[in-house]
């Protein structure tokens, strides 16, 4: 399932998916409900979609594909997949982990740039869509202290490119690997109280709560930003917003369309900048993750098919055991 059909892929991708077994492809430009997803994918062993087409591929739908044997999702996170279920069922599940990563994290230095240079404002003062009398008087990156919670890929990424800005960086990771030159790993608590900026960079895990609800916004050190380049989930807004209400925290950057307009005029004018879910969305990250996506599905056929010649093979053998005896 692809946004523009067979047109989403090159004429060698194309070759590349048909010679792995029967192709269907569906153009999906918006959301389906479970029971269009069903009648698509109801007959495929294999299953390639993106989260256009589902924001849950939940256990009901899953029961009702009784010869689903691969997944593969054009995707980095799966917080909206049901892989407990996947497992239970032996289904194969193929994630794109690090198609986005340099276009998540440069966004990421936008967001702190149009927060803390007030880019967005700006622009909107010129256009005089905004009296001048909305302040735009920002403060520099260099010498502030950035703290990234979740030291991934992004995160990395994110660590790399603000070490030329001149930041000091904490990082906290409930399963921290290998250490960044530069990067301090630290509790969440004393992130929290020592960043001017705090980067989101962690996973949202299927049925948990929010990682930034009153209590963790409450230990930000005052005067901070948040910067939420991934899912809009993991901070509860409603505190968000009596946060910066209270001028506790400076603003808050999300990558998503989270709020609504009156929660927006709750707050001053370019405390809150959402950036409608396009972090990921570059031609850089588009053309990896295309081929990346094409090369997982091809790469579940073969392996499904190698399963089925070696169950086959073992068959043969345990038959002519039998005829044997």
């Amino acid at each position: 399932m692809a946004a523009r059909g067979r047109d989403s892929f090159s004429p060698a991708q194309l070759d590349a998916l048909e010679g792995a077994g029967r192709l269907e492809v569906h153009t999906v430009t918006q959301r389906l409900s479970a029971e269009e997803m069903l009648a698509l994918c109801r007959p495929a062993q294999i299953i390639g979609f993106t989260r256009r087409a589902t924001l849950d591929f939940n256990s009901t739908v899953i029961d009702q594909l009784p010869g689903l044997r691969g997944v593969a999702v054009y995707a980095t996170g799966y917080d909206w997949l049901d892989t407990d279920e996947l497992e239970r069922r032996s289904i194969r599940l193929a994630l794109l982990p690090d198609y986005s990563t340099q276009s998540v994290a440069e966004h990421t230095l936008c967001l702190m740039l149009s927060m803390s240079r007030r880019l967005h404002l700006s622009d909107r003062v010129a256009r005089n869509e905004l009296p001048r009398s909305v302040s735009l008087r920002g403060f520099e990156l260099c010498g502030k202290t950035l703290g990234i919670i979740g030291l991934g890929n992004i995160g990395r990424a994110v660590a790399r490119l603000s070490q030329a800005f001149g930041m000091r960086i904490l990082a906290s990771d409930v399963a921290p690997q290998q250490p960044v030159p530069g990067v301090e790993m630290v509790a969440q608590a004393r992130l929290l109280s020592q960043s001017d900026i705090v980067v989101l960079a962690c996973n949202l895990w299927r049925g948990s709560g929010s990682v930034m609800g009153p209590a963790e916004l409450t230990a930000m050190k005052p005067g901070a930003l948040l910067i939420n380049p991934a899912r809009s989930a993991l901070v509860n807004n409603d505190a968000v917003v009596q946060a910066i209400r209270q001028k506790h925290l400076r603003g808050y950057a999300v990558d998503d369309t989270a709020f609504c307009q009156a929660q927006l005029e709750l707050v001053e004018h370019g405390r809150i900048l959402q950036s409608a879910h396009t972090a990921w969305y570059s031609d850089e990250a588009m053309a990896r993750g295309t081929q990346a996506w094409v090369d997982a599905l091809v790469g579940l056929a073969h392996d499904i098919q190698n399963e089925r010649s070696a169950s086959s093979v073992r068959e043969h053998a345990a038959a002519c055991s039998l005829s044997d005896a």
